[in-house]
């Protein structure tokens, strides 16, 4: 919802975590495939952006506030970055700890404000910390 808020509004995001294994997460994996907005198109523009939302994209902070392990793949970098990156993410997450098994990703779209809706009314309300809603 905040990555929409903000102008994020193209994209995908990644989803994995205990719950995929059938087991109680501590918290979920997210990558988070992420077109830039209009206004943060150039480098310089996007780091801006990035340091003006450093709640939406510092891990440490997401982590502690939402539970959540989030990582983002610009797709508006380079393509070669872009490749190396995502299949780091892929092997990183996409075998179960211990046995290696295959344990798959749920796929989500950014783009669908509807889902952020249908989600909500299955989970009860979103967290928020001083006002704001979770990333």
């Amino acid at each position: 919802m905040q990555l929409r808020a903000n102008g994020i509004t193209q994209g995908f995001q990644w989803l994995d975590g205990s719950f995929l294994e059938q087991k109680e997460p501590n918290d979920l994996d997210t990558v988070s495939f992420v077109y830039r907005p209009a206004h943060a198109m150039q480098m310089g523009a996007w780091n801006v952006f990035v340091a003006e939302n450093i709640p939406l994209f510092d891990r440490g902070q997401v982590k502690t506030t939402f539970r959540l392990d989030a990582l983002f793949i610009d797709l508006n970098g380079h393509p070669e970055t872009i490749v190396e990156v995502a299949r780091y993410y892929m092997g990183l997450f996409s075998h179960r700890r211990g046995d290696d098994l295959w344990k798959g990703m749920l796929k989500v779209r950014l783009e669908n404000a509807a889902d952020d809706t249908d989600a909500l009314a299955i989970l009860g309300p979103a967290p928020t910390v001083g006002g704001v809603v979770a990333p």
